[in-house]
């Protein structure tokens, strides 16, 4: 086991940095997971907006679209005044201006549709939109009561008793606080999602240093001259490899464990435990691949950048897989991390289905089948290099 000591011998050199890497990534990873969970992010929500009127017109009908639109904005009435208006969307004190030109209740009466009245908006605030439907709303309810010959008066009341009816029909769905749906089942998801790019990252960065110094010439030609055949030393290197991982692994859990608590030995939290257990072969293999090749350390860092964020980006981490594009998503099949995603998806929505217990498993043996088609071909390329060496 001399190859296995010297690999313990060569960690310690880089176990500050290592160590400085995982606070870093913990931070970014618990970061990003406050901001996705974030409580004002989880539900959507109309604001009351600074909604400035001119009303021209001075009717009862213009009144009521007043009255009706101060039941969910703040409403100040203006002058019309090119520069009030400008100055006001400016300084962002009003953020939708309505223009109720003169003839607007005449023009409704005879159910015209067109240019009842104006706006002034500023322009990419999506919100106005919103005000926009709302008028909208108001005005084609009302033409509905005045098209069934309802007087004016009698109109402008049933279309607020219509419109206060339909919006006291909708409601804010709210999810019950249980398994798989607090918001500590959500932290977990995200942290997990993000786990694949920062495990990945950590072990590229702290185990490809290590094993690279095991092609170094001068030492790769004493392993070869003793008595420790290819594959023992490749394999001691391996199980050096394998114990490095899971105390990495072992680090993310324990502090997802004191993170989440007891949610993490729910049904969710072992199945992503579970999830995450073939990111610790996927490392290994992926840096006795490149140690392979001797890099130097910013080539090490180039290639990590290179695998773990076009990953990352491709696979569905830092985007979701459903906004993804369908071209993308069917190269990105043939990446690991999209199958590690595609779990994580189906544990966050996870019901206990045989189905969903079946497509779990299966997306595990094809990420399995990722490390072993990767640790063939670091086997092939050590098994090449070792023999040019020796000619």
């Amino acid at each position: 086991m001399q190859v296995f000591k010297a690999f313990l011998k060569t960690s310690k050199k880089y176990l500050p940095t290592n160590v400085i890497y995982f606070i870093i990534f913990t931070v970014i990873a618990l970061a990003a997971t406050n901001f996705n969970t974030d409580e004002d992010n989880s539900s959507f929500k109309t604001d009351s907006l600074n909604i400035g009127v001119i009303d021209e017109d001075q009717t009862d009908a213009s009144q009521a679209l007043e009255d009706y639109l101060k039941g969910m904005h703040q409403i100040t009435l203006l002058e019309n005044e090119k520069e009030t208006l400008l100055d006001g969307l400016f300084y962002r004190s009003m953020d939708y201006v309505l223009i109720l030109p003169k003839g607007f209740e005449e023009r409704l009466c005879l159910g015209e549709g067109d240019a009842l009245y104006e706006t002034v908006q500023i322009p990419g605030i999506y919100s106005s939109m919103f005000v926009d439907e709302q008028v909208n709303s108001y005005l084609k309810t009302l033409q509905v009561y005045l098209a069934a010959e309802f007087p004016l008066e009698e109109a402008l009341s049933a279309a607020d008793r219509a419109l206060g009816e339909s919006s006291n029909q909708v409601k804010l769905v709210e999810f019950e606080k249980g398994e798989g749906t607090s918001s500590t089942s959500t932290a977990i998801y995200f942290f997990y999602q993000f786990l694949a790019y920062v495990m990945i990252s950590m072990i590229l960065n702290g185990l490809t240093p290590i094993l690279t110094v095991f092609w170094e010439k001068s030492l790769a030609k004493r392993i070869s001259c003793s008595s420790t055949s290819l594959l023992s030393r490749n394999l001691q290197i391996a199980f050096g490899s394998v114990i490095y991982c899971l105390a990495v692994w072992a680090l993310f859990m324990a502090s997802s464990r004191v993170f989440y608590g007891p949610e993490m030995f729910s049904q969710k939290g072992l199945l992503c435990i579970a999830n995450s257990f073939l990111l610790l072969p996927l490392g290994v293999a992926i840096s006795l691949t490149i140690a392979c090749f001797s890099p130097t350390a910013n080539a090490i860092n180039m290639i990590n950048n290179i695998l773990t964020l076009g990953m990352s980006f491709l696979c569905g981490i830092f985007i979701p897989q459903q906004q993804l594009g369908a071209d993308v998503l069917s190269f990105s099949k043939y990446l690991p991390f999209y199958w590690y995603i595609k779990n994580n998806d189906l544990i966050d929505g996870f019901s206990g289905k045989a189905e969903e217990v079946r497509q779990f498993w299966q997306n595990m043996g094809i990420q399995a089948a990722f490390c072993i088609a990767i640790f063939a071909v670091a086997l092939a390329v050590s098994k090449y290099k070792n023999a040019s060496q020796k000619a």
